[in-house]
Formats: C-alpha cells, sequence, structure tokens
C-alpha cells in the first residue's frame, strides 16, 4: 500500500498573492492552516497492526513423533493473508503445489486434523467452518528436494478458489489456515504449466465427493502421473 504525499508550495503562494509584508504573513499562516485541514481530513485511518504467527512444516501421514520438514510464517491484516514456506524432503524434479485451506469460523469445525487443526475434510464436507480451499503457489523442486513458496490471499477473490460455491477468504484475522503441498509427480514438460497452477494437472484423473463440484480451470488436465498426493501440511491457528 502506498501513501499519497500532498506538497503544497506555500512560499510561491505567498509570492503570488503577496502586497506587502503583513498581507504576506497572514496568507502564510492561513495557507498552512488549510493544508492541516485537507491533510487531516484526507489521511486514510491506521489499521490494526499485522498479527505474525510461524508454524512447522510436516509430512503426510505425520510419524510419530511427526517429521519436521521446514517452516511457515503466516502474516495477517484486515485485508488478507500472506505465507512464505520453505520446505525440504520433496522428490526433485517434481512439480509440487501449495494450497490454502481457510476455515473461516473454525469454532464450528469437529473433525480437525489430530494435534493439528480444528477443521478437516469432513467439516468441508458437511458444511461446516465456513471452508474454503485456494490455490496458492507452484514450485519444481530442486536437485536437493527444497522448495521456497510465496503467497497472498485478498479477502473476498474467488477466483483461486478450486470447488463451485466455496465462500473464499471472509475472516483473516480469524480464520484457521491450514497450508497443503500436493506432489504432482514427475514434471511433464508439456503439461509443466498446468501442473504449477492447477490441483490435479498432470495426474490421473481424481474422484471427489458428492456436495464438492471443482471449477475445471483450478483442476487442471488430467496427466498420467500416478503417485500425486498431499505430501505435507502446516497449520495456523487463529490468535
Amino acid at each position: 500500500m502506498t501513501r499519497n504525499t500532498w506538497r503544497r508550495s506555500d512560499d510561491q503562494l505567498a509570492v503570488d498573492l503577496d502586497t506587502g509584508s503583513g498581507r504576506r504573513s497572514a496568507i502564510l499562516v492561513l495557507a498552512m492552516l488549510t493544508m492541516l485541514t485537507v491533510l487531516g481530513t484526507a489521511t486514510p485511518a491506521i489499521g490494526a497492526p499485522a498479527g505474525r504467527s510461524t508454524a512447522p512444516v510436516i509430512t503426510i501421514p505425520p510419524p510419530v513423533p511427526p517429521a519436521l520438514v521446514g517452516s511457515s510464517t503466516l502474516v495477517r491484516t484486515d485485508h488478507g493473508i500472506s505465507v512464505t514456506l520453505e520446505t525440504s524432503q520433496l522428490q526433485p524434479d517434481h512439480v509440487v503445489t501449495l494450497w490454502w485451506i481457510v476455515a473461516n469460523a473454525p469454532e464450528e469445525c469437529e473433525a480437525g486434523l489430530p494435534g493439528l487443526s480444528r477443521c478437516g475434510p469432513a467439516d468441508h464436507l458437511a458444511g461446516r467452518g465456513a471452508m474454503s480451499v485456494h490455490h496458492a503457489a507452484g514450485r519444481v523442486a530442486g536437485v536437493g528436494g527444497s522448495a521456497r513458496y510465496g503467497a497472498h490471499l485478498r479477502v473476498g477473490d474467488p477466483t483461486t478458489a478450486l470447488f463451485e460455491g466455496d465462500p473464499g477468504l471472509t475472516d483473516a484475522r480469524g480464520a484457521e489456515v491450514i497450508l497443503i503441498l500436493k506432489s504432482h509427480g514427475p514434471r511433464i514438460p508439456t503439461m509443466t504449466a498446468d501442473m504449477l497452477r492447477t490441483f490435479a494437472g498432470g495426474c490421473v484423473e481424481e474422484e471427489f465427493p458428492p456436495g464438492l463440484t471443482p471449477r475445471p480451470d483450478v483442476l487442471g488436465t488430467p496427466g498420467p502421473n500416478e503417485a500425486c498426493a498431499e505430501i505435507q501440511v502446516s497449520v495456523h491457528n487463529p490468535a
């Protein structure tokens, strides 16, 4: 966000209108008072400070104890959420996408991921928690099996929602945010762009439970890779 800087040449105004030293001083005072009034009414109110949280990234399904493979940092404002995530232990040259699962009303949930979250897939299917699934980012894992992601999700923006009817992010500060990393298998050169931007690009055709209708542009184009799966998770609970 940028803030406009109001600038006004009071000295030039005074010179233009000056007919004497006394009048010049009065005009300068009047100009300064006018400018202060304008600035006072035009400056936007400063919102609440951004909230920040850091959470581990662990493998799915989590072993006992969970395997820690990275970390994520989430920043919340009134207008949206932003994340940076660093992870490891990925298959080199595999496409791995990052997904937001936001639960705008986590207090309604009943079937969270054990020990991690209040909300889970069963809550989404049942219509609890005002949940919404969104594409965040995509990467091709490096030679060492590591990757770094960055993404932002605005309040009220449904354009990256996976399922028809998902509400999007409506409560940036109060939502439970579940970050999921999904592997699309080995990179397919002719399908790489689709694999990076969609939920199932490059993967054998997936089936979804009744009641969840994926949007074709976010679902992606099926392909030959059979080993597509959610592989890592990181959870940020509301403050």
